[in-house]
């Protein structure tokens, strides 16, 4: 999962060594946890969301990512995104479910709400969800954000609280086992990364980092970006806007 706000293109590096997680992402194996499957890394499929000054890219692909030409040909398609600021939303998919291996189900979501397009990565799976009403647990967790966040643009203080309550209402519905919500979400200035990993927790990572030019989120460490990464804490959200840079 990754998440960038720019004042400059995005790199193609950037989406080149982070496309390589498909082969070689870590897996909850790696931290000896236990998991159904052992393959390696992230091989379900892919999204690339962008959005720019001047339009947006928002291409997502079935296959592994590094098997996949038009992963490629989406990072090419981000050349035309020439005005700033720069907002990015990707995700590589480990499914807990082969049968829910499609296109239609794969990261990033796009919305509009309230004038706004919104992105939305999450890694975590939900016990007991399976497919409902054509969704996936993901989905359903970021619709029933929306739900709570369609007045407009909050306060963190107030975003928190009404996540808190989703959250919430997610765990009581489904008591199970929530293996995590964390996720990265983007509404074309704001670039918003939430860590709440609750099984395995080393593996259900998200951090951060800060460069001249850009914020990054990202769940492994990225070595072409230069600058201090940091983990974001459990339960920990942290926001970053577009005017900031």
């Amino acid at each position: 999962m990754l998440g960038v706000v720019s004042k400059r293109p995005i790199d193609p590096k950037l989406l080149a060594e982070f496309r390589l997680l498909a082969d070689t992402g870590k897996i909850p194996k790696d931290f000896g946890c236990e998991q159904i499957s052992t393959r390696a890394g992230h091989p379900d499929g892919w999204g690339i969301a962008c959005l720019a000054g001047n339009g947006e890219v928002y291409r997502r692909g079935q296959i592994k990512a590094t098997a996949d030409p038009l992963y490629e040909a989406a990072v090419k398609e981000l050349d035309r995104l020439v005005t700033p600021p720069f907002v990015l939303v990707a995700h590589l998919r480990r499914a807990t479910r082969l049968d829910t291996v499609q296109v239609d189900f794969n990261q990033p979501y796009m919305r509009e709400l309230a004038g706004r397009i919104v992105f939305f990565a999450h890694n975590g799976s939900i016990e007991g969800y399976g497919v409902r009403d054509g969704k996936i647990d993901s989905r359903a967790y970021f619709e029933r954000l929306l739900m709570r966040l369609e007045d407009g643009p909050l306060a963190m203080d107030e975003f928190k609280k009404r996540l808190d309550e989703v959250k919430g209402a997610l765990s009581s519905e489904f008591p199970k086992k929530v293996s995590s919500l964390t996720f990265v979400m983007s509404d074309g200035d704001e670039l918003v990364g939430h860590r709440d990993a609750r099984e395995c927790t080393p593996y259900y990572s998200l951090h951060k980092v800060r460069t001249d030019d850009s914020f990054i989120f990202c769940s492994e460490v990225l070595h072409s970006v230069e600058g201090k990464w940091r983990l974001l804490r459990n339960n920990e959200t942290i926001s970053f806007s577009a005017s900031e840079l």
